[in-house]
């Protein structure tokens, strides 16, 4: 069993958790051999009151929460080829002013080709995110229903993210994944990059703790008038920092789960603890 991370990130949005739940016993620079596969049912809920403007300002709102019910799952095509699935399947969001938001968010789909095998492996992949949630969703003040806000759960936009993920077991129980990404948006959004860098180690034989750093940014100045929604339009950046634990309940069965917090550059998100658990079955 290989465990190189794509962690979930710890910056929440208003009604857009970035990333949310992805699984622990996944991606990295290995590739899943043609029949094998991996699938994860997440949770991650998050409640917070810091909001982060696009200048960097911190303000205090009223306490805003989020649950989010994903899939993610992954499945060797053969020929170093392997196909992604991050699929939101339920997310709601409120503010303690207002009624909740529900529905399925954006699906992502991909494929992953091992550039590189061995001791140093190597994979590109290249995802498109399509715009299957609602961007239009609004929550009621529940003291005045003439006043909505808007808690989308999608970004309405179709953007490709282009990923490179290298990694390195240093001994059986020791390894590390670096990541680069660049995703190019739509819909007059400024386009963003990620990096990112995890460490693995095996505990006991059957658990695997993980420790994750991971930044996203614009790649010029946002447009000021081009905020759109809180956490899922304009100028979104962040750092997070996120600690992970995955146990081995079979040959095939983990459970997992994750802490997660936000730091350093932090622009239109919210920002704060994030929790995540989970279930995972792999096919070897």
């Amino acid at each position: 069993m290989r465990v190189a991370a794509r962690t979930g990130l710890g910056v929440l949005t208003a009604g857009w958790l970035l990333g949310a739940a992805q699984p622990a016993c996944a991606g990295g620079g290995w590739i899943r051999p043609a029949g094998g596969a991996y699938a994860k049912v997440g949770l991650t809920a998050v409640n917070t009151s810091r909001y982060y403007t696009l200048s960097g300002t911190e303000l205090t709102t009223n306490p805003f929460s989020q649950q989010v019910v994903s899939l993610y799952a992954e499945a060797g095509l053969g020929h170093h080829l392997e196909a992604v699935l991050n699929f939101p399947a339920y997310r709601r969001a409120k503010f303690s002013t207002s009624t909740a938001t529900q529905g399925v968010g954006d699906v992502q789909l991909g494929l992953r080709y091992g550039v590189l095998r061995g001791a140093w492996p190597m994979a590109l992949s290249v995802s498109a995110e399509l715009p299957t949630g609602n961007p239009k969703a609004r929550g009621t003040n529940t003291n005045n229903s003439q006043l909505e806000i808007a808690l989308p759960t999608g970004d309405g936009e179709f953007n490709v993210w282009t990923q490179v993920a290298l990694s390195h077991s240093f001994s059986p129980k020791l390894y590390a994944t670096v990541e680069a990404g660049y995703n190019a948006r739509t819909e007059g959004f400024t386009n963003q990059y990620s990096y990112s860098g995890q460490l693995g180690y095996q505990l006991l034989g059957k658990a695997w703790l993980t420790g994750t750093v991971r930044t996203l940014d614009n790649v010029r100045a946002p447009r000021p008038g081009g905020l759109a929604s809180i956490g899922i339009g304009e100028g979104v950046a962040y750092s997070t920092a996120a600690l992970g634990a995955n146990y081995a309940a079979t040959d095939h069965l983990w459970l997992t789960a994750e802490w997660a917090t936000g730091f350093g550059k932090l622009r239109n998100v919210y920002a704060g603890s994030q929790f995540t658990v989970g279930v995972a079955w792999e096919w070897k």
